[in-house]
């Protein structure tokens, strides 16, 4: 059903309303492809934008001890159910992360320029726009391409061999990786991470709209101060990366020292919770 002519043309839109997409309802419909795509790239970027905080947070458990980190890995694996960890519950939770990054690659993909052209396009826009949320999404972009690189050998070595989730071949793993590719990793994932949290939400639309505040006013002053602050979490989820991946490369350095690379660490009973 579609508005009367009477109806539709009584009233030319604003600049405002025009943004807002006042009048869409009787556009010409297009393939629901495009919509579908845009949906399922923002629910996807949403779970691994909170997967991170979880991950960090329980990576960094080994900061606390050994024991602490692999009650952690063995609750992970279902411990809580019987006392033994199952290997085939990490594969499945790291599959369901694995889904959600190639279906949010796959979506992000539309947006990727793809020809020489549209790159001097964006760097023109870019130059010439010199707007925050403009810079945002071209680091976005960077560590986007550099995350297709770092993130799939990370997840399959993890599908592939779900019995090194342990702390001693963790620490061992971070040592034979390096410092250095270690931290271009944790910066470009929180970097990446942080900063599509803020761009869904600046996509969806949290803020407070006022219609009759000029649009390009509109919502500034609350999108500042959470650019401020989603930019600020990153540096945190940096800094504690940073000191974890220092402390799994010890832990890996003593066990090579010790000619022990390949062993698991044991709880000891009276440390172990699931026991």
């Amino acid at each position: 059903m579609t508005t009367p002519d009477n109806v539709k043309y009584a009233n030319t839109p604003t600049a405002t309303e025009n943004v807002w997409g006042v009048g869409l309802k009787d556009a010409k419909r297009q393939s629901k492809f495009t919509a579908i795509a845009d949906v399922t790239q923002s629910v996807t970027g949403l779970i691994l934008g909170i997967f991170l905080f979880c991950h960090m947070a329980f990576t960094s458990s080994v900061q606390f001890g050994k024991d602490v980190f692999a009650n952690l890995i063995a609750f992970s694996g279902g411990a809580f159910i019987d006392g033994h960890e199952h290997l085939w519950l990490h594969v499945v939770f790291v599959g369901f992360i694995f889904l959600c990054v190639v279906l949010h690659a796959l979506c992000a993909l539309r947006r990727f320029p793809t020809s020489y052209r549209q790159c001097r396009d964006i760097r023109a826009h870019y130059r010439m726009v010199k707007h925050e949320d403009t810079t945002l999404w071209m680091v976005q972009l960077v560590t986007a391409f550099l995350l297709f690189l770092l993130v799939f050998p990370h997840l399959i070595s993890m599908l592939t061999n779900p019995g090194g989730f342990d702390p001693n071949l963790i620490g061992v793993h971070t040592y034979h990786n390096g410092m250095i590719y270690t931290f271009i990793f944790l910066v470009v994932t929180e970097l990446h991470g942080m900063i599509g949290l803020y761009r869904l939400a600046v996509k969806w639309d949290i803020f407070e709209k006022n219609p009759e505040t000029d649009i390009i006013d509109q919502r500034s002053t609350e999108r500042h101060g959470f650019r401020k602050t989603m930019l600020f979490v990153a540096l945190l989820m940096i800094i504690c990366g940073t000191l974890t991946a220092w402390k799994n490369y010890s832990i890996g350095a003593e066990q090579i020292a010790a000619g022990q690379e390949a062993t698991r660490y044991e709880i000891p009973d009276e440390l172990n919770w699931w026991k």
